[in-house]
């Protein structure tokens, strides 16, 4: 569970899960400091995250060797009628492109925060 506390400083909070603690708060053109992940942010980097991490599994998986994986996410809000999630994939490796690609493909059908974003949503509060 993640467990989310004010911190003193205007909009700064703390973000735990009982093991971690990070930091978030909102830009300073909507009133927070801007040190740290904004809330669009710390959702965009859940879905970076599970997809660099699907991909190094998909290659280690296959004995592919790599260099490096880079993963980008940006969220566009679309005037309250969609969210779209902006993302790339890179594999730095000693691979084809149309290797890449089908690697990058692989790593967006099996990255399990992806499958929870498609879905259906719902929010209940916790008794």
């Amino acid at each position: 569970m993640i467990i989310v506390k004010s911190k003193a400083e205007k909009y700064q909070v703390e973000v735990a899960n009982g093991q971690t603690t990070i930091v978030g708060d909102i830009p300073e053109d909507r009133g927070g400091g801007g040190k740290y992940f904004s809330p669009t942010e710390m959702l965009a980097s859940s879905l970076g995250t599970c997809l660099n991490i699907t991909a190094r599994f998909i290659l280690e998986k296959r004995n592919i060797a790599y260099r490096d994986i880079i993963t980008q996410v940006d969220l566009e809000d679309v005037a309250d009628e969609k969210t779209i999630f902006k993302y790339a994939i890179i594999i730095d490796a000693d691979i084809s492109d149309a290797d890449k690609n089908k690697y990058a493909k692989m790593t967006i059908a099996g990255c399990h925060v992806h499958k929870m974003l498609e879905q259906k949503l719902e929010f209940v509060p916790i008794k």
